[in-house]
């Protein structure tokens, strides 16, 4: 029966996905936009396509909670929270960007990157406590640790050279901290994920192993964002940072199909 109702849960984001694609091109075209009909109607559809995608992830990796511990539970919570706001954050970029709304104070003041700020740190210690629940030994369960860690690298980015950027620059060293603070905690996150499926039982090693693969996406797409940043001194867009983004919600929503369909031994 769980098995029966974790196929129909990912079966109908499988079809919200599908239908919100399918609607975001019957969206007026808004008359700040100053390119073509299509690259509109592509830049949203992929827009609302990678933001259902992490949130159909979100609801499988909290479908199944109730059989599971409390402390876990709290665990799941976290993840599946942070993994919504990465969608959610990028999708907000991709709707400002296209509706005009870049001058905005709630961009100009840095705002904007708030859901990534959040994302990061949430999944980071959502992994944490799945690793302490079941006696993971880590350094980067430390935040004695991490918080240095962080201090170091952010530092670092903000000092490297860069390519001229239409951003002020205090913007645009924000947007890169960032980038870099998501970066590191994905990176935390990955090596706890890793740590924890050599504790993990056979029951639990295929979610956990995809968990990780999840990870290695979040890292390679803020990795990527960060560099080609520096690089071109604007923040990537077009098909290939979409189709990456797309790639990485379809990998969080295998890992949430792969948790939802666990029971608790």
């Amino acid at each position: 029966m769980v098995m029966d109702t974790t196929f129909k849960t990912v079966l109908a984001v499988i079809l919200i996905t599908l239908l919100g694609y399918t609607t975001s091109f019957l969206v007026p075209i808004p008359a700040s936009w100053s390119g073509s009909a299509l690259g509109f109607y592509w830049t949203l559809a992929d827009s609302v396509l990678f933001t259902l995608l992490h949130a159909g992830a979100a609801v499988l990796f909290l479908s199944a909670i109730g059989t599971y511990k409390a402390a876990l539970r709290t665990a799941y919570i976290k993840i599946a929270f942070g993994i919504v706001l990465v969608g959610g954050g990028l999708a907000q970029v991709v709707f400002l960007n296209i509706f005009g709304l870049i001058k905005t104070p709630w961009v100009q003041y840095g705002g904007v990157m708030l859901p990534f700020v959040i994302a990061g740190l949430s999944i980071y210690l959502g992994t944490r406590s799945m690793a302490a629940t079941i006696g993971v030994r880590s350094v980067l369960r430390s935040i004695w640790f991490m918080a240095p860690l962080l201090v170091v690298y952010v530092t670092i980015v903000i000092l490297l050279p860069h390519a001229s950027s239409p951003l002020p620059e205090p913007v645009f060293d924000i947007s890169n901290a960032i980038s870099t603070w998501d970066v590191v905690l994905y990176g935390a996150s990955l090596g706890l994920v890793l740590k924890i499926r050599t504790y993990s039982g056979k029951h639990y090693a295929k979610a956990i192993s995809w968990l990780a693969i999840g990870l290695t996406g979040s890292v390679v797409i803020t990795m990527y964002v960060l560099i080609a940043t520096l690089i071109s001194g604007v923040p990537p867009t077009g098909v290939l940072i979409n189709s990456i983004v797309t790639i990485g919600g379809l990998l969080y929503l295998k890992a949430g199909y792969s948790f939802a369909r666990t029971k608790e031994l």
